[in-house]
């Protein structure tokens, strides 16, 4: 082998070793990428699971104070702030509140 190939094979052995190193360090970065990835989509998923199981009790809460509003003005102003909106049917007719 003369020296033209000699160096040839140790480049092209150069290349590969900085190829199969840059390999290990992206497949790295992309799973630890992915399992950052899955836990905000897994926080993400639990706050919507909290809000699926929260917006009945917090309707109820609102209809309670559409109620209320009807002997205390300050419930009114509290839903209006919050911009809730509730219609109640009361003696047979729709009534919106606030």
């Amino acid at each position: 082998m003369n020296r033209l190939q000699f160096l040839t094979l140790n480049l092209t052995s150069l290349v590969l070793v900085l190829l199969f190193a840059g390999h290990f360090y992206l497949a790295a970065r992309n799973n630890r990428l992915s399992e950052e990835l899955m836990r905000e989509q897994t926080a993400a998923q639990a706050n919507v699971n909290n809000a699926r199981q929260v917006a009945g009790v917090l309707d109820q809460i609102a209809r309670r104070m559409a109620v209320g509003s009807e002997t205390d003005p300050r419930l009114t102003n509290i839903l209006a702030k919050y911009g809730l909106k509730v219609t109640l049917d009361v003696n047979g007719q729709k009534k919106n509140y606030p």
